[in-house]
């Protein structure tokens, strides 16, 4: 039996732990990865806390290793590949299929029987080791080793690249770009000063919007200055909240309905609410019959979006390549925080000024 250090819990209930846990290679296996960065984000800490009660351990487990945000290379292959090779710089996908038509065709991000399996969260264990075994069919490929510095942000960004693919699904309902077809001169309101709603800022920036990031509390100067070199904008809405009016999209990355249904009213005619963030400790906020009179008459669409497919890794790879080279060392100062994997208090205490952090074995 193979054994390697790996971090986890014991889902739903909580709890973190390092140790030398059993490595299996299944049939199915045809490709060993070696870990070489964790990416850590708000779904690993709310595991650890017991916070996501959707969270659940593999079957006949007592325990799940946890982490889905990974930069691995190919340490051995068992199988003929034309595409790649040992030493390869690859990320795992982390939504694995279940048995609806979404996922045969690829596309179990959309699942519709809830069979499907999310590594490091639902039933599968996760990236978070110091190797694993895996198969070919769902590893992507690192197109530029350059970019090892950054790749580990390939996981949070694919859920970008999903979320304005169903911005450009609903959007067609009516017409949603200027007189000149692009989005110049819209308005975009991320909600969050985490690393999705840096993420989602720079998308909306590469689309052509107006860009304005908030959050109930000011950010660091660090976080203020990458925001200036990507051309977004920060209101601290506990301070300046009348500042923000005439958005055309509103992106939640917080999960907390508070704060959504505080700028819900902001969204012009056709406007479009994109939901991402996931919060179950929120506190509860209600509608009224004045908030679903806003939503009829003004043609508001509201879309929650989750995960994403092996496309959209292959298409935030391509952004990050991009980024790379047009912003520099701006875009590798996202990651705020490199730590140990026993540095185990980082599931439990948030550095400050944290955008992302990151565990490297």
């Amino acid at each position: 039996m193979e054994y390697a250090k790996s971090i986890y819990t014991n889902a739903p209930s909580g709890g973190v732990k390092i140790d030398k846990l059993p490595v299996q290679r299944l049939p199915e296996h045809n490709v060993k990865l070696k870990v070489l960065f964790n990416g850590m984000c708000g779904t690993d800490r709310g595991i650890v806390s017991g916070g996501l009660s959707f969270a659940y351990n593999p079957q006949n487990s007592d325990r799940l290793i946890i982490g889905h945000e990974s930069l691995c290379i190919i340490d051995e292959i068992y199988a003929e590949s034309e595409e790649f090779k040992v030493g390869d710089l690859v990320v795992p996908v982390v939504r694995r299929p279940g048995d609806c038509v979404n996922c045969k065709i690829g596309r179990q991000d959309n699942c519709s029987d809830g069979k499907k399996h999310e590594a490091g969260i639902t039933g599968m264990d996760g990236f978070m080791r110091e190797y694993f075994y895996d198969s070919l069919d769902y590893i992507v490929k690192v197109p530029d080793k350059e970019m090892i510095d950054v790749a580990v942000l390939t996981e949070p960004l694919k859920n970008v690249v999903k979320g304005f693919e169903v911005f450009d699904i609903v959007s067609k309902r009516a017409i949603f770009a200027n007189e000149y077809s692009t989005f110049e001169g819209k308005k975009c309101l991320v909600i969050g000063s985490g690393s999705e709603a840096f993420l989602y800022s720079m998308m909306a920036r590469e689309h052509g919007f107006d860009v304005t990031m908030t959050n109930r509390h000011p950010i660091e100067d660090k976080k203020m200055e990458i925001c200036g070199k990507f051309g977004i904008s920060f209101v601290d809405y506990s301070k300046d909240a009348s500042r923000i009016t005439g958005n055309d999209l509103l992106i939640d990355t917080s999960g907390d309905p508070g704060t959504i249904f505080r700028f819900l009213k902001t969204l012009n005619y056709n406007g479009i609410l994109i939901l991402f963030g996931t919060n179950g400790r929120a506190p509860p906020a209600q509608l009224n019959g004045n908030d679903i009179d806003f939503f009829i008459e003004r043609n508001i669409t509201v879309a929650g979006t989750v995960d994403a497919a092996k496309i959209h890794y292959i298409k935030a790879l391509e952004y990050l390549r991009k980024w790379k080279y047009a912003y520099g060392n701006t875009l590798s100062q996202l990651i705020t925080g490199t730590y140990r994997p026993e540095d185990l208090e980082i599931f439990t205490k948030k550095p400050a000024g944290e955008i992302k952090t990151v565990i490297k074995w």
